[in-house]
């Protein structure tokens, strides 16, 4: 495997002692064509004091978030054509960060963290309503599913976080680069992954991880606005990055540079963080906190 290595080592604190900010989950309609981006019918759909964080996709009428229960944080799940909240975790002692779907199953995974601060990835079935343990090893801060038994993972290290590629059928971990980003994610239509690491300049470089040679590869994409930690992948072409209250677009195709794509303003919000759109391509999930 082409490794890549980096000098910069970024300081990494874990769940407990990052600051919560009073972050909410807003919600949006798009509409798409490989040349154009729209953004309309916005709504903040956490509604909720406090940290509600780390929107994902579940399926297209499905999103799942972090979500504060109290002093814990759980997973919340919204419906969207219901325009419905259900709070699907009740662990008095646990909280729930970065609540994913696992391909090809009916599962959702989560960074699962225990009263005495150990952080393991554990799966929720919405049958039996139990969490088991997936991973039991490793510190595992942010990660990214390519199918049901592959996934990229941030593993948490004194002073920074390491990506690792681990198999779950073979119980394999192999080690990519170090230093990585939070912002992991399956490119759509693709066999490709795709990461972040700190560049010289502290700013975050995007690599995608190609699956389809004898072993996965590294490659160099671009690097992401100033400041910016999290994108999401529009379709297997175009990025998405949110800034202040504006979005911004990289087009692989087009010119090498990060084009404004649509200001939020009038939706109230500010700091836009994490990113999601929907598998179908319809809708658009952001972390960011309201304007008062």
């Amino acid at each position: 495997m082409h490794k890549l290595q980096f000098t910069i080592v970024t300081l990494l604190i874990g769940f407990t002692l990052l600051a919560q900010e009073n972050t909410e989950v807003f919600l949006f309609d798009i509409k798409t064509t490989p040349t154009t981006f729209e953004v309309t019918s916005g709504k903040n759909i956490s509604q909720n004091t406090g940290y509600d964080n780390q929107p994902f996709f579940y399926d297209n009428n499905t999103l799942l978030y972090s979500r504060t229960k109290g002093s814990l944080t759980a997973i919340g799940q919204y419906i969207i054509d219901a325009e419905s909240t259900e709070i699907i975790t009740n662990e008095p002692n646990s909280g729930f960060f970065s609540p994913q779907h696992i391909p090809e199953t009916d599962l959702i995974v989560a960074v699962r963290q225990d009263p005495e601060g150990r952080q393991r990835m554990a799966t929720y079935d919405f049958k039996t309503h139990v969490f088991q343990k997936l991973v039991d090893s490793a510190q595992v801060g942010y990660f990214s599913f390519y199918d049901k038994n592959t996934f990229i993972a941030s593993v948490l290290m004194p002073n920074q976080m390491d990506l690792f590629l681990k198999n779950l059928n073979s119980r394999t971990s192999e080690s990519i680069i170090t230093n990585s980003g939070r912002s992991l994610h399956k490119v759509p239509n693709s066999k490709s992954m795709s990461y972040v690491v700190e560049n010289e300049n502290q700013n975050m470089d995007l690599y995608t991880l190609d699956f389809s040679g004898d072993e996965p590869t590294s490659y160099f994409v671009c690097e992401l606005p100033i400041g910016r930690s999290d994108y999401a992948w529009l379709d297997e072409n175009r990025i998405l990055v949110g800034s202040g209250d504006s979005l911004f677009v990289y087009d692989l195709f087009g010119e090498p540079a990060w084009t404004f794509a649509a200001s939020l303003n009038k939706y109230k919000l500010k700091n836009i963080t994490r990113i999601s759109v929907s598998p179908d391509g319809k809708h658009l999930a952001l972390a960011a906190e309201p304007v008062e």
